[in-house]
């Protein structure tokens, strides 16, 4: 360690300002970690974060001898010249751990950097793990407290800076070495479900009732009716619920004959409904007949494989029973409609909310790829069902050990999630952001004096690391590395 500047006037307990020794400035950079040598008797632990460089015959605001050199191309005197750093205090390292800081911090007090050499992880407290390491220093691994997993996590991050490799690679990690079992839902297909071993398709489960009926709606276009109108009272509508709920439909084995077997069924069930309405003959009103030609046309609209996504067998039960075997399974829900893939997530979001009600610890990591598809900022229809269901087991998640790990492009507003589950994730991972989130960025960083174009333009692989699985009371600046051969 070496010393590198003295702290300036105006310092507080929590934070102070560093002047840098002459020639440090080419050394020192931003989210460097340093100790203050506290002039009250006691050592900080410190990260800069905001750069100043002052010159005084070089004020823009006003002409000086420095301004009429600069003028001519020439460079001033540098006798008023001086460079700073912001610091963000992390605690009292008096005792050898983090604790916080309750004394003034003097001005004139020495600040000394923590080298390559040293490692001020240490200072953390012993770790129940790690996620990649601290900036620019591949042997100072960042500690998590695995305590606070239940507390639910957020990574946040545009797309193309690394939200689902660090899940990936150092969140499920760390996920798996606490003893939490994942099931992993994958919009796209592709960020999870090529690296694990048991994989799930929609073709694979069995919805529940409700959730095949709107699908059916769905694909077959409400069969022609208004949303919202006619189409709730429409005796097709009525005819296929029935049908449904019935369950014979489960039986068929293949779409040819779920096909076949809800035509009959549904017609047979319009008959019904229309003649029992009449007095006397025995056939079908002529709006009787138009029901039964309109759900035919409806259903021919329907594939195949669309048909085939509502026949699977295994239940939110084996689903689990799965995870617990191979400790890792990948719901790959990437070929059906989107309103299917957010009933697929309500079939397995609703029985593991029912398992906590019963008061049934789960050990469970719930992995949401795509948060926006879920709960956007204003959710309606079904995702105001999938946005409910996400922050019941937030909720109940803290007690029963359930842990949700939502990932999404955005953090607020029309490009991000809705405010009730934001508020439920209390660690969060930001990268590389749109300039439409700072504020939010900053309202999430307050404690930290991060400069907020940072925000906008940090590498793939680099964020910010805050709240409940942090030691560290103030964000750390975090990298990982891929793995050889994984782009």
């Amino acid at each position: 360690m070496r010393k590198v500047g003295i702290i300036a006037s105006g310092s507080k307990v929590i934070d102070a300002t560093v002047i840098l020794n002459e020639g440090e400035e080419k050394r020192v950079k931003a989210e460097d970690l340093v100790v203050i040598e506290n002039r009250n008797e006691n050592k900080i632990m410190a990260v800069c974060r905001t750069g100043i460089g002052s010159n005084d015959n070089l004020k823009a605001a006003g002409f000086s001898p420095g301004v009429a050199y600069a003028r001519l191309g020439k460079h001033p005197s540098t006798a008023k010249e001086y460079y700073a750093f912001t610091l963000d205090v992390l605690g009292d390292i008096t005792s050898g751990k983090v604790e916080p800081n309750k004394t003034v911090i003097a001005p004139s007090s020495d600040v000394v950097l923590f080298e390559q050499e040293d490692n001020p992880m240490t200072h953390l407290g012993a770790p129940n793990g790690s996620v990649g390491y601290y900036k620019d220093h591949p042997n100072w691994t960042v500690p998590m407290i695995a305590e606070f997993i239940p507390y639910h996590i957020g990574v946040f991050a545009i797309t193309g800076a690394g939200k689902s490799l660090l899940t990936r690679y150092q969140i499920i990690p760390f996920l798996r070495a606490s003893n939490y079992d994942l099931i992993m839902i994958d919009w796209k297909g592709s960020d999870y479900a090529p690296y694990f071993k048991a994989v799930l398709t929609i073709g694979d489960l069995a919805l529940e009732d409700e959730i095949v009926l709107e699908y059916l709606y769905a694909v077959m276009d409400n069969f022609g009716y208004y949303i919202g109108g006619y189409v709730e009272k429409n005796p097709i509508k009525a005819a296929v619920e029935t049908v449904i709920y019935k369950g014979d439909w489960r039986k068929t084995q293949s779409p040819g004959e779920l096909r076949v077997f809800l035509q009959e069924e549904v017609e047979q069930e319009i008959w019904i409904a229309d003649t029992a309405e009449q007095t006397g003959e025995k056939k079908l009103t002529k709006y009787g007949a138009n029901y039964t030609q309109r759900f035919k046309r409806y259903l021919a609209k329907v594939t195949d494989s669309e048909l085939k996504n509502i026949m699977g067998s295994m239940r939110p039960e084996q689903i689990l029973d799965l995870a617990r075997n191979e400790h890792a399974v990948v719901v790959d829900i990437s070929a059906g409609q989107k309103e299917q893939k957010l009933s697929v997530f309500l079939t397995i979001a609703n029985y593991l909310r029912q398992m906590m009600q019963e008061k049934q610890k789960l050990k469970i990591a719930l992995v949401i790829d795509e948060g926006p598809e879920y709960c956007p900022f204003a959710a309606k229809g079904i995702k105001e069902a999938t946005c409910e269901a996400i922050s019941e087991l937030c909720a109940l998640g803290r007690s029963y050990e359930l842990s949700v790990v939502l990932l999404s492009q955005g953090i607020a507003g029309e490009i991000g999630i809705n405010a009730a589950v934001r508020r439920n994730l209390n660690t969060q991972f930001i990268g590389k952001i749109h300039p439409l989130d700072l504020d939010e960025a900053k309202r999430l960083l307050a404690q930290a004096t991060v400069e907020d174009k940072l925000l906008t333009s940090l590498p793939e692989g680099d964020f910010y690391f805050l709240g409940k699985m942090n030691p560290s009371p103030v964000p750390l600046l975090i990298h990982f590395d891929l793995p050889k051969g994984v782009t």
